[in-house]
């Protein structure tokens, strides 16, 4: 039986933590836990001609990940650097004009798009218009029934009102977290917070699934039926957040394309999240 062929669109970057630098990034991680959960995945980045690029590719390769649509161009390659709270929250300082801001969509990556189960970007990588067009024609490039995935992944300053239009009209899934909830309901004038915010996101663009993390808290997976599965999060010894919610909505995606039914795949999740909370950044290699 073919394995599913789940795809992540936008940044590759090097996490710069307190404790060491860890490959990161949002598409790619989540490109790497929808792969440790059984199935194919493709991130599809850029990366520089330089050190930090050829380390990345080298981390990469051990990973199980299918590398050929990691593109290298003259840029530097991405970098964040990251400060934690006492939580182990992230804060992030992220460095502009890098490789994955000039993404390209090659013949090759159309057709990998072309064959895709799930596509999932975000916010940040469309930064760029170089990236933004990428992202837009890969997702024109799609088959039916392919799943598409926006996991927002807000990041300050680089998100507009017609961004998040644009590609909430594209989406399938939706996946925000506490602090997103409200800013988008802001942005689009919803007029509500909780839960009839997010069954308003619903309705409003035809979504399958909302997918909503409220950090230490709990989850909420709201389904285009209204149907509603509510998880605590599990406590577990926090060493960092980093890549948290990408192998949340990994997981659920990967769950859900497998045929398992809303309170499986949501369980998967949270303990998919959980586990990824005890350890140091998303992708658990230190170079």
């Amino acid at each position: 039986m073919n394995r599913l062929k789940i795809i992540g669109i936008g940044e590759l970057v090097w996490d710069m933590l307190p404790s060491g630098r860890q490959l990161g990034g949002a598409p790619v991680n989540f490109a790497y836990w929808c792969n440790r959960l059984g199935a194919a995945g493709y991130p599809v980045s850029a990366v520089g001609n330089d050190e930090p690029g050829q380390t990345a590719l080298a981390v990469l390769a051990q990973t199980g990940l299918v590398l050929d649509h990691i593109q290298q161009n003259a840029r530097p390659t991405g970098r964040v650097d990251v400060t934690l709270s006492g939580d182990g929250i992230p804060q992030y300082d992220i460095i502009e004009g890098v490789a994955w801001d000039a993404l390209t969509a090659t013949a090759a990556t159309r057709k990998l798009a072309a064959t895709a189960d799930a596509l999932c970007w975000g916010t940040l990588a469309q930064r760029s218009e170089a990236s933004h067009r990428t992202i837009t024609s890969l997702l024109e490039a799609a088959k039916p029934g392919c799943l598409k995935v926006f996991d927002i992944n807000i990041r300050q300053p680089w998100y507009s009102r017609e961004i998040i239009l644009d590609s909430l009209e594209k989406a399938d899934v939706l996946k925000l977290n506490e602090d997103e909830l409200p800013l988008l309901s802001s942005l689009l004038d919803l007029q509500a917070d909780g839960e009839e915010a997010i069954a308003r996101l619903g309705k409003a663009f035809a979504l399958k699934y909302v997918i909503y993390t409220a950090g230490a808290s709990h989850s909420e997976i709201h389904t285009a039926e209204g149907l509603v599965s509510r998880l605590a999060t599990p406590k577990v010894k926090v060493v960092d957040t980093v890549g948290a919610g990408d192998s949340f909505s990994a997981a659920f995606i990967t769950s859900l394309l497998q045929g398992e039914d809303l309170p499986t795949c949501h369980r998967k999740a949270v303990e998919t999240a959980a586990m990824v909370c005890t350890l140091h950044g998303a992708i658990p290699r230190t170079l």
